[in-house]
Parts: structure tokens; C-alpha cells; sequence
């Protein structure tokens, strides 16, 4: 026997629209339930069915929470039917699965949020991914740790030691500021948290290299930093880059207890979630005749990749033509074996849909 419908909520958040969970395992959806039924009107079932119904019967569900795995239908099919019927539907995966698993299907109905349910602060995710979409209000990394108080520093003052809950903000405007920065970052956390240096340095180089080399255009729409070459499809990167003031980008980065944080933010928004997808499924699936995965030789998006596979968890938020925000967590006690996909994307007034570059 299906559970029963449960309405939960004052109604002081119905002009957000309602919550629909679909959740067949009991402890987890109460868990769910609880955690959100505060500040939200969440209405849980059990069952594809049973959402369905509600889908076809109520018009002010504005977002669906479904687990992928469910008895009469998995929740991918049932968020490509809910978007079918409600094309204004925003739609939350969450599963006890690998999500590569899944890749092929959450790029081809563009899914961009899929949420594991073991990591070290699910709930928080759920709810946080909850505010971001119906509020509209995606970026920063304070909505994920509200203890961070955030300091700017520059690189004459970094500090010998980084403190617990305070996250470090500074502009980078030269490759050589980029360099510093990122050789003094990962030494500190190496020091202070034990991680490991390589990582955090690819990480950071990935980040940046997207702020500095991808992000920036002339007007032509060709690379301001880098030139392809006239004889191959290779792009030179340009040395001893000193960056135009509009090209100024943001690096932070702190400690947060067990969390080591990471973000950069460029001030042009021109990666996408069809990239992001895109990029991810070239690297996740294997060509069919050398088993090696797709994008083995791609230009670029192996970056992507890479962030995903070393990290707890990499955000994606993304004003189209305004601002791209990368948000890099690796916690220093235990690893995430599922990795989430974390894209928000809104738009804005630049069209950049090619993932051809």
C-alpha cells in the first residue's frame, strides 16, 4: 500500500509554490519532509503514481523532489513527464546510486540538479538547491556554511594561517597574481588541513584558467588571452597576461571546519549547462571501438571532469552573459563517493549554447 498524501506548511511560502517529494523510502522522505516543511508547503507521496496525480489534479507545484529509483517508474522518466505537463516545473533528482550511471539520460532531458543522498550535508543541499530555485537567488557560498564571514585580503597580507570560518576574498588581475595566489593556497591547506597539494593546485588552475583564458572575448567573439594557431586547432595561451579591468575576476577561498572552500567568479557568464553536460558525458562514456572515453582528446573540458571526480562537490551558478560562479568543496575527513551535478543556470543577455569551441 502506497503512503498516504502529506500536506505540510502555513502557507506562508505559497506564493513561492508548492513542494512535491516523491520519496518511497519512509525514513528518508521524513527526513526530507522534516527539514524542509518549516519554511516550505511540501506535499510527499511514495509513489510515480501517486505524483502524477497531484501533477493532474493541482496547478501550484512549482518543484519536484523525486528519487530516481521507484518501483513502477524511475524518477528520470517521471521528471521528463512533469516537465511534459507543467513546462514551468523544476525538477530535483536525488539518489543512493552513482549518478554517472545516469549521465546519457540527465544530459538529454538537460537536468542539472541530481543530489546523492550519503554526502556529508545532503539535507543542506536539498534545502539550499530548494532557495535557489525558487528564489532565483543562486550565487554564493555562504548559503551553504552561514557561519563564513568573508574578508578581502590582498597578496602582501596573506595570512600565515588561515582562520576557521572566515573565508579569504581577493580580485586576481594578472597572471602572475593567479600564480601567487594559488601557490601560497595550496601550500596553507596542505599545512593547516593536510590536503593534498596537487589537487588543490589543479583545482585552482582549472578555475582560474577558465576566469582568465576562456571567459574573456574581444568584441570579434576570439579569445582576448589566447590565439589559436594558424596551422593546427591549438590554442597558445599569451604569457605575462595582465587583464583589463572588466576581465578582473574574484578568487576566495577559506576553512569551514572539516570543508576546505574554494571559489572563483569571472564577471561574463559564458559557460553553460549544456556545456557543463555535454562535457561531463564526453568524459563518462567510453568510445566503442578503443574503450577510452570520448573526450580523451577534446580541447578542453577535461577541466570539468577533473574538478567533479576530486572534490566533494562542484557548483556551477551561472547568470548568462553576467557572471559565472564556480564553488569548490573537499572535505578533509571522509571522501564523497557519488558526486552530485550542481548546475543553475538563469538567464541573462549574452547567448553562448556552443559547445563546439
Amino acid at each position: 500500500m502506497s503512503a498516504p498524501l502529506l500536506n505540510f506548511g502555513d502557507g506562508s511560502s505559497s506564493t513561492a509554490g508548492r513542494i512535491l517529494l516523491v520519496e518511497d523510502a519512509e525514513s528518508i522522505q521524513l527526513a526530507i519532509r522534516d527539514f524542509l516543511f518549516a519554511r516550505y508547503d511540501v506535499v510527499a507521496v511514495s509513489s510515480a503514481e501517486e505524483a502524477l496525480n497531484i501533477l493532474a489534479e493541482e496547478s501550484d507545484i512549482r518543484l519536484l523532489i523525486t528519487d530516481i529509483k521507484l518501483p513502477e517508474m524511475n524518477g528520470l522518466e517521471l521528471g521528463r513527464i512533469a516537465r511534459k505537463l507543467r513546462k514551468e516545473i523544476s525538477v530535483v533528482l536525488i539518489t543512493s546510486y552513482d549518478v554517472n550511471d545516469f549521465i546519457d539520460t540527465i544530459r538529454e532531458h538537460g537536468f542539472s540538479q541530481v543530489l546523492t543522498k550519503h554526502g556529508r550535508m545532503s539535507l543542506k543541499e536539498i534545502e539550499v538547491t530548494v532557495e535557489k530555485i525558487l528564489t532565483g537567488d543562486i550565487f554564493g557560498v555562504t548559503r551553504y556554511f552561514p557561519n563564513l564571514k568573508v574578508q578581502e585580503v590582498a597578496l602582501k597580507n596573506f595570512p600565515r594561517q588561515f582562520e576557521n570560518h572566515i573565508l579569504y576574498s581577493t580580485k586576481i588581475r594578472s597572471l602572475v597574481e593567479r600564480s601567487d595566489f594559488s601557490e601560497r593556497i595550496a601550500a596553507q591547506f596542505k599545512v593547516q588541513k593536510k590536503a593534498p597539494e596537487a589537487i588543490i593546485k589543479l583545482v585552482l588552475d582549472e578555475i582560474t584558467s577558465n576566469a582568465i583564458f576562456r571567459a574573456p572575448l574581444k568584441d570579434t567573439g576570439e579569445f582576448k588571452y589566447q590565439t589559436k594557431s594558424l596551422h593546427d586547432d591549438v590554442l597558445h595561451k599569451h604569457q605575462n597576461i595582465i587583464l583589463d579591468e572588466e576581465d578582473w575576476f574574484t578568487l576566495e577561498f577559506g576553512i569551514c571546519d572539516e570543508w576546505i572552500i574554494i571559489l572563483c567568479a569571472d564577471p561574463h557568464g559564458r559557460l553553460t549547462q549544456k556545456e557543463i553536460l555535454f562535457r561531463l558525458h564526453r568524459h563518462l562514456t567510453a568510445d566503442a571501438q578503443t574503450g577510452l572515453p570520448m573526450g580523451l582528446h577534446d580541447s578542453h573540458g577535461r577541466g570539468i571532469f577533473l574538478l567533479r571526480e576530486h572534490l566533494s562537490s562542484v557548483i556551477f551558478n551561472i547568470e548568462r552573459g553576467r557572471k559565472t560562479e564556480v564553488i569548490c568543496l573537499y572535505n578533509t575527513v571522509a571522501a564523497q563517493a557519488y558526486k552530485n551535478i550542481c548546475i543553475y543556470e538563469i538567464p541573462g543577455t549574452v547567448s553562448t549554447d556552443s559547445h563546439h569551441e
